[in-house]
């Protein structure tokens, strides 16, 4: 079956980044320009957004790009497409948060991203000196190799595929009884019985020890044992979940628009796990409880730490925001049960 790209470039594209974009698309049998807002119909379409930064990160043409789509006549013309981003910036900075922010506005809107959809570019491509001690090759030859792996991933990404019958799911939390977000995920849960088999795990405060960034050699010694060198209930208990696990779904109460040292504790620990295992073949949602604003920068966060570095798919709208602060006023939110149904809906989806 042949595999069209539509490229969407954003921004004046510079010398390098047009390399990236020749290797990517390589890949593909066709190339077509993509401008979302003259496509119409988007279903089943695969989109690679290549953006140039410019000073501070700024690139003028994503904004109209948003608006365009969000006041698009068709609400669902999203809906069934899919896009990852090659990006390339003058400074050391934005790359991450301006790619993070944009990926979570186009899956608001109904986009899905596979696992690591993006290849940062950043001015001396820095980030490429490690694979560059492992492998004697230049820090562009190392971007491009990069770059190409996420094309031949993309182009066998399935847009369409199915979820199991009965999907194993795994939450994981740190919050107490009587917490909102855990009210919330409690509606969401209700809708889901009998769909999926469902895990929760609890992580208490003071019970994962924090990665403190063991040697790579170290790593991944206990990496090929499914182990880490600080074990307890990750080793014991999360790492051989999130194996079986379908499924993650990430409680999230909001604090100080960042996650809890909890959960952030717990995406630094899969490190050694994921030397070992990736999640490409996992799917990744959320619920997000504010006590006033800021959910999309915990929406972010995730993405950035754990489709964008820990490789889990992002299927479209993945995650389940609401405001609320005092306890149990989570109820008081009109149609947030109805919401509830709809993200369980998401969860279970067979496309």
């Amino acid at each position: 079956m042949e595999e069209t790209i539509y490229v969407c470039r954003l921004g004046k594209v510079s010398g390098f980044l047009e390399e990236m974009i020749a290797k990517f698309t390589d890949e593909f049998d066709e190339v077509k320009a993509g401008d979302i807002e003259h496509i119409g119909n988007c279903k089943g379409k695969k989109f690679l957004f290549a953006i140039e930064l410019e000073e501070l990160g700024v690139n003028l043409d994503i904004e109209p790009l948003v608006q365009k789509i969000y006041k698009s006549k068709d609400k669902d013309q999203l809906k069934y497409s899919a896009g990852v981003i090659l990006i390339h910036s003058k400074e050391d900075l934005y790359t991450k948060s301006v790619s993070s922010m944009l990926v979570f506005r186009l899956n608001s809107m109904g986009m899905q991203f596979p696992g690591r959809p993006m290849v940062e570019a950043p001015r001396g491509l820095k980030n490429y000196i490690s694979p560059q001690l492992r492998n004697g090759k230049s820090l562009e030859e190392n971007c491009l190799i990069e770059t190409k792996d996420l094309a031949h991933r993309f182009k066998i990404y399935d847009i369409f595929s199915k979820s199991k019958e009965k999907p194993k799911i795994l939450a994981l939390h740190a919050s107490e009884e009587g917490s909102n977000t855990l009210y919330l995920w409690n509606m969401v849960k209700e809708n889901l019985e009998g769909l999926a088999h469902i895990n929760e795990i609890y992580i208490p405060n003071g019970e994962v020890k924090d990665c403190e960034g063991c040697s790579y050699t170290v790593c991944k010694y206990f990496a090929k044992q499914k182990s880490c060198y600080y074990g307890g209930i990750m080793v014991e208990e999360v790492y051989p979940e999130i194996i079986e696990a379908d499924i993650l779904v990430m409680l999230c109460p909001n604090y100080n628009d960042a996650l809890g040292a909890n959960l952030t504790a717990i995406i630094n620990r899969l490190t050694a796990l994921f030397r070992h295992t990736k999640f490409y073949d996992k799917k990744l949602y959320s619920i997000v409880v504010s006590g006033s604003s800021g959910s999309e920068a915990i929406a972010a966060q995730l993405i950035r730490a754990l489709n964008m570095n820990k490789t889990f798919q992002l299927p479209p709208d993945f995650s389940l925001s609401a405001i609320a602060n005092d306890r149990g006023s989570i109820f008081q939110i009109e149609d947030i049960e109805k919401r509830a149904m709809e993200f369980s809906k998401r969860i279970c989806s067979k496309m």
